[in-house]
């Protein structure tokens, strides 16, 4: 389906997630996009997708998580010091946009005002934490709420509403990007503390820890290495090392990715969209949306039971297959037909 959905996506200038300037997308400069979003990737495939333009405005808003953030030495100076072109939303044209999304409900001390000015236009949020549930009281006035835990329902039917809504993925697009061959093993790095610190799921790792238990794994194919950035808190960091460009070429270089630690699963997603085929906790909603049965891990388990998953896996071409192409179709109708379907629709009731 073509995307005739003319988009602008918004975050606050201190919101360390993505590009650190406001621009108009162009076609051919996805992978210039992929670079400015250091660690953390969410939301990158999602602006490839809507072709989504991109704007930086002042942080008018607290909330939780940035509080948390702004804590950490350096933080505030460093987006301070490394964003530009921010522009207040007051000031700013949205009449040629038929969505605009935001990071966080961070336009309701204007929205009522923005919405009365461009009444066609579609105003909807995504929540940076999915934990930050009280962001919500200031959505009053938005339209919809894009919900990526699916709390919410698959239907839209009225405005305003909360809708389930997956990132976006372009895993046609990716094939392009990065035309790699699938030869490896991806452990996110969850996955790894969980196994060393006895079945907790997000705990404090150094990167010698991690190296020596990978190296007492016997695999069949090479595991993947962690990058220092994702075991940086909130995965911060100060250097500008491109560690999106190395996070997806691992993505689309792995044949399996072990994601079991069980939280909300955004990675899962991840990796699916890059070909990659996902082994999961059964314990995750969106594990068992994007998961194959067989590829669900069920507690108790241990390394052991991974490897010999993925030796039933290798030893077993159809049943691999059966497995991906489950995964690819599954993938292909909650984050591909499905965001463009919801948002025409709700274009149609606005």
């Amino acid at each position: 389906m073509e995307n005739n959905i003319k988009t602008l996506f918004v975050k606050q200038h201190l919101d360390q997630l993505g590009p650190k300037q406001s621009f108009k997308y162009q076609e051919g400069l996805e992978l210039n996009i992929l670079k400015s979003f250091q660690g953390k990737t969410s939301l990158w495939e999602l602006l490839v997708y809507f072709k989504s333009d991109f704007l930086i405005i002042p942080t008018l808003m607290s909330s939780p998580w940035l509080n948390t953030l702004l804590q950490i030495p350096s933080y505030a100076d460093t987006l301070n010091n490394t964003t530009q072109g921010v522009i207040d939303p007051r000031q700013f044209d949205f009449s040629s946009y038929d969505l605009v999304i935001t990071h966080d409900p961070i336009l309701g001390p204007y929205l009522k005002e923005l919405k009365a000015k461009y009444p066609k236009t579609i105003f909807a949020y995504i929540l940076v934490e999915h934990t930050s549930y009280m962001m919500h009281q200031h959505s009053v006035e938005y339209d919809l709420y894009l919900d990526h835990t699916l709390n919410s329902v698959d239907k839209i039917v009225r405005l305003p509403q909360s809708i389930n809504f997956l990132f976006p993925r372009i895993p046609q697009k990716l094939k392009k990007l990065f035309p790699i061959e699938k030869t490896s093993i991806f452990f996110d790095y969850r996955s790894i503390g969980y196994f060393l610190s006895g079945g907790k799921s997000n705990v404090k790792l150094t990167l010698p820890q991690i190296n020596n238990f990978l190296s007492t794994l016997e695999t069949s194919l090479p595991i993947e290495p962690i990058s220092e950035v994702s075991l940086e808190p909130y995965m911060f960091s100060t250097k500008e090392n491109n560690d999106s460009i190395e996070y997806y070429s691992k993505l689309t270089r792995s044949k399996y990715f072990i994601t079991i630690a069980n939280r909300v699963g955004q990675a899962a997603f991840d990796a699916a969209s890059s070909g990659a085929l996902v082994i999961g906790n059964y314990n995750s909603k969106l594990h068992k949306k994007i998961c194959y049965d067989f590829c669900l891990l069920k507690e108790p388990f241990n390394i052991n039971s991974i490897l010999d998953l993925i030796s039933k896996l290798e030893s077993n071409p159809l049943l691999y297959k059966t497995a991906l192409d489950h995964q690819k179709k599954v993938l292909n109708s909650l984050c591909v037909d499905y965001p463009k379907t919801t948002i025409l629709n709700s274009l149609k009731l606005k």
